[in-house]
């Protein structure tokens, strides 16, 4: 399975997690439990390279159709995958997104692939409470992966629900163990749909009115909790609102994403627009980002006519765009996928006439 994502395209060579947390998403799409295996790993790569949006800047999340760590069948794949990668020179950064433990032998087999590996690992204080994790498990992974030459380890405090880890000690547990082994923090919310939300109305799990199926909400004045807290533990750990963000600032680059540019299409309603448009109106930045500077160059370039219509040309010939101040106005109607590459790739706010969500994203909405 190949879709391209708002922050990397990804491949799945499985599809099914066992892992069984209470707010996955994902649950509307039918039994998650079942965990099978969709691809043939040799096939899939190739399908990646001869994807007409496939390019070697953006990143490649491996099977997050599951956990990527989630058992030795797709722990093994997962290498597989890795190591056909490696063999065909892919320089792509790659993106692994577990919640999953690791024993001696498969670490020792992780640490000999020689690409660039950002392991987001899921820690957020609902191991034991919506994610059936064990705590001690989960910490031990993470110094290990630590101490791996090949990797770069990023905690994902991920999803932040109200009044079950958006409180001062949750955080505070949180943020001690993290720091400790982790290079950054990307803090989000949480989104729901319909069907999670009766779900989590069933546990008794208060959803607030704000929520929506499009976008993970995080409040504004837990998202400074969390920073105020993490920042008395370690002051100069970094923490990002996107994870294109996080992302970045490990590879030390701009937002791929674009995100310095995109305040121009927020709604100021928004329960994150605080968040979001940043106190310095560059997009999610604050000068207190390690990546202010280096995103706030990369906002302030202009691109030419020229130079987009070559990156146009690979998702639609002859296509009418016009270049505004602030984003760039394509006509008629296109993918979302086509939209994600085009800001990847430009770096800049792209706006359509009509978007169309795939038929799993379009359910997810629902």
């Amino acid at each position: 399975m190949l879709n391209y994502l708002k922050s990397s395209i990804s491949i799945s060579s499985y599809d099914g997690c066992t892992v069984g947390c209470k707010y996955c998403i994902l649950s509307v799409l039918g039994d998650r439990n079942k965990v099978k295996k969709i691809a043939n790993e040799e096939e899939l790569v190739q399908q990646l390279l001869d994807f007409k949006l496939y390019t070697k800047e953006i990143p490649i999340s491996i099977n997050n159709q599951t956990d990527p760590f989630l058992n030795k069948d797709v722990f093994n794949s997962t290498l597989k995958i890795l190591k056909i990668m490696e063999r065909k020179n892919i320089k792509n950064p790659i993106l692994i997104i577990t919640k999953g433990y690791l024993d001696d032998d498969e670490l020792s087999k992780l640490s000999q692939i020689k690409m660039k590996i950002l392991v987001l690992y899921t820690f957020s204080g609902l191991s034991e409470k919506l994610e059936n994790r064990n705590i001690n498990k989960q910490i031990n992974t993470m110094q290990k992966l630590s101490l791996l030459d090949n990797i770069k380890l990023i905690n994902y405090y991920r999803p932040v629900i109200e009044g079950l880890n958006s409180d001062e000690a949750t955080i505070k547990n949180v943020a001690n163990v993290v720091t400790k082994y982790c290079k950054c923090s990307i803090v989000s919310g949480i989104r729901i749909n319909t069907f999670l939300g009766n779900a989590l109305k069933k546990l008794d799990i208060e959803i607030p009115n704000n929520y929506d199926p499009d976008h993970k909400v995080l409040l504004p004045s837990t998202y400074k909790r969390i920073k105020d807290v993490f920042k008395k533990i370690k002051k100069d750990y970094p923490i990002f609102k996107k994870t294109s963000c996080g992302i970045s600032y490990i590879l030390r680059q701009a937002d791929y994403n674009g995100h310095s540019a995109r305040i121009y299409y927020c709604n100021p309603s928004c329960v994150s627009y605080p968040i979001c448009i940043g106190a310095n109106k560059i997009g999610f930045c604050d000068d207190d980002c390690p990546n202010y500077n280096t995103c706030k160059k990369e906002s302030e370039k202009i691109i030419k006519n020229e130079e987009f219509k070559k990156v146009l040309d690979k998702v639609r010939k002859d296509a009418k765009f016009e270049i505004k101040e602030h984003y760039i106005k394509l006509e008629g109607t296109y993918w979302q996928e086509e939209i994600s590459y085009l800001r990847h790739i430009t770096k800049k706010n792209i706006k359509a006439d009509k978007i169309l969500k795939r038929k799993d994203e379009y359910l997810i909405s629902q």
